[in-house]
């Protein structure tokens, strides 16, 4: 009865793992988040090396999946400026797997997002492949 059970349980939770790796985007769309980030005062090199070490830690796990780093731009007196007080990441999800366990590289990583910025908002989306 207990092997029953556990046997049930495994299957259920495979169920649920498989559920989560599902696209439930459109066709021609892939999932990605889209994060807004205060980079806190002389920390623009550490946030990047962060989205680095993030798309290193991905390569290191044969996952497709990569962040992308974007500028953005403030006003200033005469016209739009780039500013090193923000920053959007965009990731988009390539693999159909589940994500390799969090490991040393992974806290690392996370680590120096936290260290260099403050999230201000994140969207889950589907972006158009390319």
């Amino acid at each position: 009865m207990l092997k029953t059970i556990l046997v049930a349980a495994s299957l259920l939770t495979a169920t649920a793992a498989s559920a989560q790796m599902a696209n439930p985007c459109p066709g021609g769309t892939q999932p990605a988040t889209i994060r807004h980030s205060k980079i806190k005062p002389g920390q623009w090199a550490t946030f990047a090396k962060a989205v680095a070490a993030h798309n290193g830690w991905y390569v290191s796990h044969n996952d497709p999946t990569r962040t992308t780093l974007v500028r953005v731009l403030t006003r200033g007196s005469s016209g739009p400026v780039v500013t090193d007080a923000e920053a959007v990441t965009i990731t988009r999800y390539g693999a159909s797997k589940p994500q390799a366990p969090r490991d040393a590289a992974y806290s690392a990583f996370t680590d120096l997002y936290r260290q260099s910025s403050d999230m201000a908002d994140e969207t889950r989306v589907c972006l158009p492949q390319g």
